[in-house]
């Protein structure tokens, strides 16, 4: 086991407990626990041991979790009347066969990806499962399974450009 697994095994609980507190939302917490580790393994070089581990990672947490709510309140900030005044020039009919062509297409790159980016980026998508219950699948932590769905993710809009092409 590496180092950075004995980390995330030794302080999981600690941090996901923390955002549980903070988000009052278990599912927000879990992802935001995912996204925390996958921060901190980006960044160990960067820690000095001026605080402890579990410190450090919670203040990432908590960062992470304040950016989100920053995001939610710019979102809830746009006035109700612009979104009425906003309208598709494509009819409505149109509109949906565009949407349905899209995602047929969508689905048809994510068939082509390799394992385990597909099976992956179907159960978080169409399973609605989260990365605990990935994880799980896999016997992998969350945190495999929260970088192997966005990378997922990041080969189908790469595939997706050549369509818009």
């Amino acid at each position: 086991m590496d180092e950075f697994e004995k980390i995330y095994r030794e302080y999981f609980t600690d941090v996901y407990r923390y955002m549980i507190v903070l988000a009052g939302n278990a599912e927000l917490a879990e992802e935001i626990t995912a996204e925390t580790f996958f921060r901190a393994l980006r960044s160990m070089d960067s820690f000095r041991s001026q605080s402890s581990l579990r410190v450090w990672l919670c203040q990432i947490a908590k960062n992470i979790y304040y950016d989100e709510k920053r995001k939610q309140r710019h979102i809830a900030q746009v006035d109700e009347d612009d979104l009425y005044r906003i309208r598709d020039s494509r009819p409505d009919g149109e509109a949906m066969t565009l949407l349905r062509d899209e995602t047929r297409r969508m689905l048809e790159e994510a068939e082509k990806l390799r394992e385990p980016y597909r099976t992956v980026l179907l159960m978080k998508l169409i399973g609605e499962k989260g990365y605990p219950q990935i994880a799980a699948y896999y016997r992998k932590t969350p945190n495999w399974a929260y970088v192997t769905y966005h990378r997922a993710r990041k080969m189908i809009q790469e595939a997706m450009k050549d369509y818009e092409e």
